[in-house]
């Protein structure tokens, strides 16, 4: 998710453990702690785009480094405080606050690598855009309010209390709406005698009503969108061919790889004449909602020059993103 979003969350979570002990403190320390796992975008420089796909929301959003983390500021503030007050309640303050920015993210289609550094799964649960405006309203409300009211006025812990339930049940709401959307798509490829070897159902930006849905098959993917409010009678799937089987050959290449395994086996693979290859990451569906599937930011390579220099992200697709599509994007929410 975004730095706002996950700052606010970390204010909350933290405030919800703190609030009663330090006020207003609490939300600026938890805003801090919630933001913490994405300094790891610092490291950027010392990799190129496709190592530092492996790198980011790995080991800074892992389990482990939340729990050394939160024992390491516990005690930092618990001395600082002058163990005024218990060092678990600080342990478990910082805990939360950094632990649900990992789970937030893993809610997300990018995902997580919870149990690094010793396992490189990306767990997502893929239910949630990155950016998410009323999931972030929801936290943002909540944090305002508590500005405003004074440490010592009665019913903060209520807001917090009501804030982080509102906020769980919008989550909940994201996880129905995809199972909603995920049994149309099954049911439509029945419908549609479309046989196909696995499903990818992802959320668009600044909704949880519209859904994409890719359907793997041997030779490539069937791609549709799916809106709770649909006024379609069946789900219109636009079929774009993958040469998946290049890609047995590959293995050996390191940043093909690394690229390949942040697809999640969900690669779109096309090549020329002249040997040359894009692979798209199509998890995160396409940035249109209306005709022809367009994707952007491909690896690109030539099969006669595998070195490492000539294995780039191509990021020149950035004025074709989703700012471009919002028109199409809001048809589409409505069901048109």
């Amino acid at each position: 998710m975004d730095s706002l979003t996950q700052g606010l969350l970390g204010a909350v979570t933290f405030a919800i453990v703190k609030d009663k002990e330090i006020g207003k403190k609490s939300l600026l320390i938890g805003a801090i702690a919630g933001t913490l796992p994405d300094l790891d975008v610092f490291l950027a420089p010392f990799f190129n785009d496709i190592e530092f796909l492996t790198v980011h929301r790995s080991v800074s959003h892992s389990i482990l480094l939340a729990v050394i983390l939160s024992v390491g500021l516990g005690a930092l503030f618990h001395r600082w405080y002058q163990r005024e007050q218990s060092q678990l309640k600080w342990i478990f303050a910082f805990f939360l606050a950094i632990m649900t920015h990992s789970l937030l993210d893993w809610c997300t289609t990018y995902g997580t690598k919870l149990l690094s550094p010793f396992n490189d799964h990306l767990f997502s649960t893929n239910n949630i855009h990155t950016f998410e405006p009323f999931y972030t309203l929801i936290l943002l409300i909540g944090v305002i309010v508590l500005l405003i009211k004074k440490n010592a006025a009665v019913g903060r812990q209520s807001i917090l209390n009501l804030t982080l339930l509102l906020s769980i049940g919008y989550l909940g709401c994201t996880f129905k709406s995809k199972d909603i959307a995920s049994n149309q798509f099954i049911q439509s490829l029945a419908e549609q005698n479309i046989a196909y070897q696995d499903l990818i159902v992802s959320p668009t930006p600044l909704n949880c009503i519209l859904w994409h849905g890719m359907a793997k098959t041997a030779n490539g993917y069937y791609i549709g969108t799916y809106s709770l409010l649909d006024k379609r009678q069946s789900i219109v799937f636009e079929y774009v061919e993958s040469e998946h089987k290049i890609l047995s050959n590959l293995d050996d290449n390191r940043l093909i790889k690394y690229y390949v395994e942040y697809t999640q086996d969900f690669p779109l693979v096309k090549t020329d004449d002249h040997g040359n290859v894009e692979i798209y990451a199509i998890k995160y569906g396409p940035i249109n909602y209306l005709g022809n599937a367009e994707f952007v930011y491909p690896l690109t390579f030539n099969l006669h020059d595998l070195s490492e220099e000539h294995i780039q992200i191509d990021r020149s697709g950035k004025e074709r993103g989703p700012v471009k599509n919002y028109k199409n994007l809001l048809s589409r929410v409505k069901g048109i």
